[in-house]
């Protein structure tokens, strides 16, 4: 099935993609791994009238470790990001482990660790 016709804009940084999300009226759905949302919208399960593309927006891309222990991992930063962190098996060795059993390789290079946690399938890797 083909999905309906929908706008596309590529913002270069966090503040241009908050102000086409603003504009949107809640139209716009935020595309970064798209493995949930593009089988959605062929399916015609979701129909925005706006792609948000943010794989443009330099510095989405990580995992710190802040000083006290805390995680922070970024909205693009993919699967396999996880999975070959250097830092993340000493302070996360659950997530360390579990990365390599996410999907297939081929999803693990697209897919986004924080798009599967929002996305909350229950039948998802991550959920």
């Amino acid at each position: 099935m083909y999905p309906s016709r929908f706008g596309y804009e590529s913002p270069k940084t966090v503040e241009e993609a908050i102000a086409i999300l603003d504009r949107s009226g809640g139209e716009a759905k935020i595309l970064a791994g798209g493995q949930s949302l593009i089988p959605m919208v062929k399916l015609r399960f979701a129909a925005p009238e706006l792609l948000v593309d943010i794989n443009n927006i330099e510095g989405l891309r990580y995992i710190n470790v802040d000083k006290d222990g805390s995680v922070r991992i970024g909205a693009l930063t993919r699967h396999e990001d996880l999975e070959f962190s250097d830092v993340l098996p000493t302070v996360q060795p659950v997530l360390a482990a579990a990365a390599h059993l996410v999907a297939d390789p081929i999803v693990r290079t697209r897919g986004t660790f924080v798009g599967s946690v929002c996305h909350a399938d229950p039948q998802g890797d991550w959920a």
